[in-house]
């Protein structure tokens, strides 16, 4: 079976992700010089989960089948927005 995924952003890359799961290799095709998004990934994490969830990376993992390991531990987060 062939497969073909038209961008290369964070859905594009989790139907990538879940086809190879599947066996499938699918083919990226993006405009872009880089992949994922222009956003930072707080903000991506923060977009597509309902919060609260206690443990995020373990979340992932159970729900999504991505094995990450964080880098560090981020202990506070500030959003500034303009008045």
């Amino acid at each position: 079976m062939k497969a073909a995924i038209i961008g290369a952003g964070l859905a594009g890359l989790y139907c990538v992700h879940e086809l190879e799961r599947l066996g499938i290799s699918p083919v990226i095709y993006e405009k872009n010089s880089f992949i994922g998004e222009s956003i930072n990934h707080v903000a991506a994490v923060l977009n597509i989960l309902h919060r609260p969830i206690p443990d995020i990376v373990r979340y992932i993992s159970k729900n999504h089948h991505l094995n990450i390991q964080p880098l560090t531990t981020v202990n506070v987060l500030e959003h500034h927005t303009p008045m």
